[in-house]
């Protein structure tokens, strides 16, 4: 029972911290986004859409190729199973 009693308190002291922590960290100071993305700027359009959309298609394409070597390499491994 005290065991019990010793975890709900420490349970209840974690989430009484955590408001704490996550309302120290709220920085009055930056400017904070006001409204929608205006696309009519170039770099607004290079950083929300071109940026992003390159990321995503180098990860395709990487984790194509990584699929194919891996492949590759059970393939030979395979055939170097059999051949012995």
């Amino acid at each position: 029972m005290k065991t019990t009693l010793n975890k709900s308190m420490a349970v209840l002291l974690l989430f009484m911290q955590i408001h704490s922590i996550a309302y120290a960290q709220n920085q009055p100071d930056i400017p904070k986004p006001t409204g929608p993305i205006d696309f009519s700027e170039t770099s607004n359009i290079i950083i929300f859409i071109v940026i992003p959309a390159a990321i995503i298609i180098a990860y395709l394409i990487f984790r194509n190729r990584i699929r194919n070597i891996k492949q590759e390499k059970s393939k030979k491994r395979g055939e170097t199973k059999i051949e012995k």
